[in-house]
């Protein structure tokens, strides 16, 4: 059984919390571009490095933090980070 929001009850209007959901949305569409972009630019990078580089270079390619652009780099499937450190491109391997 679906439970009804009573937005009388919480002082907000339906208008106001479709402009915040509206909001929300746009904040996360935007995160994902951001994203989407950093990944082009790791993978541009570690294609001018011929394949393989260090994580500070990804970095920088991309301009994420350290923490942020490893946790990005874990979310990819072609590219991977060998166990001493370097960023690899799996494209073709």
């Amino acid at each position: 059984q679906r439970r009804k929001t009573d937005t009388k009850r919480c002082g907000i209007k339906k208008v106001e919390l479709l402009m915040i959901f509206e909001q929300a949305w746009n904040v996360l569409k935007e995160e994902k571009e951001d994203m989407d972009e950093a990944k082009k630019k790791i993978i541009a990078c570690l294609k001018k490095e011929g394949g393989a580089c260090g994580l500070d270079e990804c970095c920088k390619a991309c301009g994420l933090s350290r923490d942020k652009c490893k946790a990005l780099i874990n979310k990819m499937d072609n590219v991977k980070i060998h166990k001493y450190g370097d960023v690899v491109l799996m494209d073709g391997l």
